[in-house]
């Protein structure tokens, strides 16, 4: 009998003991429509698993312990951007490579952080660097209360109304967090048509950029790539002529290597040749672009001796 009641007591005991610690998710956007879903907000931690001696400290004296891990639970919906060394830790270099494209979009340098994002992922606040318990950190973070209770008010307006409060918000929030806020100032000017914020001389700029990317991205060959940048050079905003032009300097140089590498045909040579000339018009000091086509023109004077010397025939 006494047994029975041991077992008994066992299972009842592992019935009721809460899990170990946070259950991060790792994609943001089901992490997004889960907050929508919860009316939460997103808690990410932005570490780096197997090089960063602050992030594996914290994550043991401050994140798996059992009082920060039931104030996250009941706050937000937590999400794990980690960026390892070893990239089979977060499933591969294509997982990887978009972990750290989203910390250079909320301009993360400092690891361990932890960030508050709304579920339109508008960046509300957070923590660089580590914190010294659980203490610290949830006092650190509940710091950001009211701005978040300001924006889930701002939402609830529209227009100009809506574009002003959440402008409002923008303006309290540190430099660093301002630039890195594309969302924000996306919301903003959505609801800004009249842009009485001024806020469309610092958003237009990045938008642009923005969705020259995303046609980059969708982009698969390199004649569909240089099409694109030459598209976006007729409608470049000012602030953006020269970064366009840098990278379509940077595309053609490329392909020119792609092509130089192993040359099928002298058409493969001459293409390389034309590309090398094009891409010296897209670099900025015009007074060398004559003497630097001098020597392409040279380096590409006998273009069979090249294909012979290139290709290895």
């Amino acid at each position: 009998m006494l047994k029975y009641w041991n077992v008994m007591i066992y299972a009842g005991a592992a019935m009721v003991a809460p899990a170990a610690g946070i259950e991060w998710m790792t994609d943001v956007e089901a992490a997004a429509a889960k907050a929508a879903q919860q009316d939460k907000m997103i808690l990410v931690e932005f570490t780096g698993s197997d090089w960063c001696k602050a992030c594996i400290l914290q994550k043991k004296n401050v994140l798996d312990k059992p009082e920060f891990v039931k104030w996250v639970r009941k706050n937000y919906v937590p999400v794990e951007m980690n960026v390892p060394m070893n990239a089979a830790l977060v499933g591969g270099e294509a997982q990887l490579n978009k972990n750290k494209k989203f910390c250079d979009d909320y301009g993360v340098k400092i690891f361990p952080s932890l960030m508050i994002l709304t579920p339109e992922k508008v960046l509300l606040g957070g923590i660089q660097g580590s914190s010294s318990s659980p203490r610290s950190a949830v006092a650190a973070l509940e710091q950001y209360k009211p701005m978040v209770e300001s924006y889930r008010a701002a939402l609830r307006l529209n227009g100009e109304s809506r574009a002003l409060a959440l402008f409002e918000i923008y303006r309290q929030l540190p430099q660093e967090l301002r630039t890195a806020n594309y969302p924000l100032m996306k919301m903003i000017a959505e609801s800004d048509t009249k842009n009485v914020t001024g806020i469309h001389e610092t958003y237009m700029p990045i938008h642009q950029m923005k969705e020259l990317e995303q046609k980059m991205h969708t982009a698969l060959t390199f004649e569909a790539k240089l099409q694109v940048l030459d598209d976006s050079l007729v409608q470049a905003l000012p602030a953006n002529q020269s970064t366009i032009l840098k990278q379509k300097e940077i595309l053609l140089k490329g392909e020119v290597l792609n092509l130089l590498k192993k040359p099928r045909s002298v058409e493969d040579i001459l293409k390389a040749r034309d590309l090398s000339i094009q891409a010296i018009d897209c670099t900025e000091n015009k007074e060398t672009h004559a003497q630097q086509k001098q020597k392409i023109l040279e380096y590409f004077a006998d273009p069979e001796a090249l294909l012979k010397a290139r290709s290895g025939s």
